[in-house]
């Protein structure tokens, strides 16, 4: 009498379940390596235990599934590269324009002040601007009153409060924006001229100088 070998399916198949589970398997290996337990089950299966159906079909929907998300990603991760060059290409176009972004460091040279400006998110029913020096003393602040929301020029004259010109260097200012009394979280810009493009896992960044960068997509003007 002939003897047939049991193969038990639910232990066949875990190796195949835990590989789906933990993704150390790529779609490739496991459509091998379910194939040939697949080959072994139907060769050695015990006429009177036959396979699962509900089982088989289930697995061979998992591995499907596999091999779709990993193709549809690695498609997705070769659309954002093109779309990342792209917009790197497109954003060259920059270099040599004025831009103004986020920051809160300018100069003064010969007597000038440096542009920046703020961004109100909601409309203030007051706004002040404290203008530091490289020491961080306060040597201006201007009330810019009530502001509605968006971007605005902030006008200093390169005096202090005394009304004294201040002398050339480097200077910093605080932008502080409140409506009834809570703070709008205003955004101080500063303008810079775009040396250069570059780009990291953030996305295209432009470089104003003063090792000063921003993000693209914080551009608020471009002059």
């Amino acid at each position: 009498m002939t003897t047939t070998s049991s193969v038990n399916n639910n232990s066949s198949t875990t190796n195949v379940n835990a590989a789906l589970q933990s993704g150390s398997a790529s779609a490739a290996d496991l459509q091998s390596n379910f194939l040939k337990m697949l080959v072994t089950q139907m060769n050695n299966q015990d006429p009177l235990n036959p396979m699962d159906n509900a089982q088989l079909t289930s697995q061979l929907a998992q591995i499907s599934t596999v091999s779709s998300m990993q193709t549809m990603n690695s498609t997705l991760n070769q659309l954002l590269s093109q779309v990342s060059a792209s917009r790197a290409m497109d954003s060259a176009a920059l270099i040599g324009h004025t831009v103004m972004v986020p920051g809160s460091q300018f100069s003064v040279k010969d007597g000038v002040a440096g542009q920046f400006g703020v961004d109100l998110p909601s409309t203030a029913d007051a706004v002040t601007v404290n203008v530091l020096d490289a020491n961080g003393n306060v040597v201006r602040t201007i009330d810019m009153k009530g502001q509605t929301a968006g971007v605005h020029d902030i006008a200093w004259d390169g005096k202090n409060d005394a009304g004294v010109a201040v002398a050339d260097g480097d200077y910093t200012f605080k932008v502080s924006a409140t409506a009834n009394g809570t703070s709008v979280q205003p955004v101080a810009l500063v303008y810079g001229k775009v040396n250069s493009i570059s780009g990291d896992s953030t996305g295209v960044l432009v470089d104003v100088g003063n090792g000063q960068q921003a993000n693209v997509d914080d551009v608020r003007r471009i002059l």
